[in-house]
């Protein structure tokens, strides 16, 4: 199929997905798996919130967590522009398609846009964070997985290729899109960036919206085995739910765990570069796709955090996945001798 591409100058620039908020439901047990296993650095808490950010980051937060009574979801997408100017342009942008955009005040943040997509999605844009001290070099004060950065998000959507067009609009590029057999035309799932790899922003058809996961780069697969470690060591063990293995796409190496309300984080080893002319989307299929894992679990195929304030739509388009019990169930056991 001919792919469609970003915009290739929207009149705005839009560098990289930056952060992400979350409701909780014990902001105590969340802010400690957080630090336990991911390895963020709490930056600031008050009045039932805590800000988060990785060892090498610093901005002020890439994690956002607020206590609730109410049932736990995810609040916004966080993603980051150069300049006040990008976003009055983003403002224009956004109001000749009908959608509502407004500026708003929020703590430990420059200038903000506040928007929600076509399917509900709430997303802002921001200019600024107070700084902080990159804590990459101090090894001492590391804990788990010892996260360097917010990496991306995965999101699910009942077509992801027409979820999809609003972002290619903003200059998003695609980096990879895969099929499940290789004859087939419809895109199944969508890799989008801004920075330098192939991910800021995945879409997956399923039913939608609804976050898939966010992630966090470490250093190596090291770090990959200390979260893991840490995770047995200190009662989160449950808490995995996929991995460690390699992603055919990006070839990096991967964990998933879900924190205390559900919430899926994945923690990964740097992806491979993207960004020059010549990076056209990559097309996947099953028979192309090389890397080491079993298949998904049930839990990871079909189970999510829905946004606050965005109805889900779209079931039934996630039929006839192959899980991982699926496949364990086929096997014939073999007796022993």
């Amino acid at each position: 199929m001919s792919f469609p591409y970003g915009h290739p100058d929207p009149g705005f620039t839009i560098t990289r997905a930056s952060h992400i908020a979350f409701d909780v439901g014990d902001l105590a047990r969340s802010v400690a798996f957080y630090e336990e296993v991911v390895g963020l650095v709490v930056t600031h808490r008050e009045n039932g919130t805590a800000w988060l950010r990785g060892v090498e980051e610093s901005a002020h937060h890439s994690l956002t967590l607020t206590q609730t009574s109410n049932e736990p979801s995810c609040l916004l997408l966080g993603f980051r522009v150069p300049a006040e100017g990008d976003l009055a342009r983003l403002t224009a942008h956004f109001r000749e398609r009908g959608l509502s955009a407004n500026l708003v005040d929020v703590p430990f943040q420059g200038p903000t846009l506040r928007v929600r997509d076509p399917l509900g999605i709430p997303l802002e844009f921001v200019v600024s964070m107070p700084a902080q001290q990159r804590l990459h070099d101090q090894v001492q004060v590391q804990k788990g997985a010892a996260a360097l950065r917010y990496d991306h998000v995965q999101l699910l959507a009942p077509d992801a290729l027409a979820a999809s067009q609003f972002y290619l609009d903003m200059g998003f590029k695609v980096s990879d899109y895969f099929v499940n057999e290789e004859h087939d035309e419809t895109p199944l799932g969508i890799f989008m960036y801004r920075k330098n790899n192939p991910h800021d922003l995945v879409f997956l058809t399923r039913p939608g919206p609804v976050l898939h996961h966010f992630a966090y780069v470490v250093q190596d697969g090291g770090q990959l085995f200390r979260a893991l470690d840490t995770a047995g060591n200190t009662g989160w063990a449950s808490a995995l739910e996929r991995g460690p293995a390699r992603h055919g796409e990006g070839h990096a190496l991967y964990v998933y765990f879900r924190d205390p309300d559900g919430h899926r984080v994945e923690i990964l080893t740097p992806p491979i570069q993207m960004g020059d002319s010549e990076d056209e989307p990559m097309r996947w299929h099953r028979g192309n796709r090389h890397s080491w894992e079993y298949p998904a679990p049930k839990s990871w195929l079909y189970e999510g955090t829905r946004f606050e304030g965005a109805p889900i739509t779209g079931h039934g388009t996630a039929s006839g996945l192959r899980s991982l019990e699926d496949v364990l169930a086929a096997r014939p056991l073999k007796e022993l001798k």
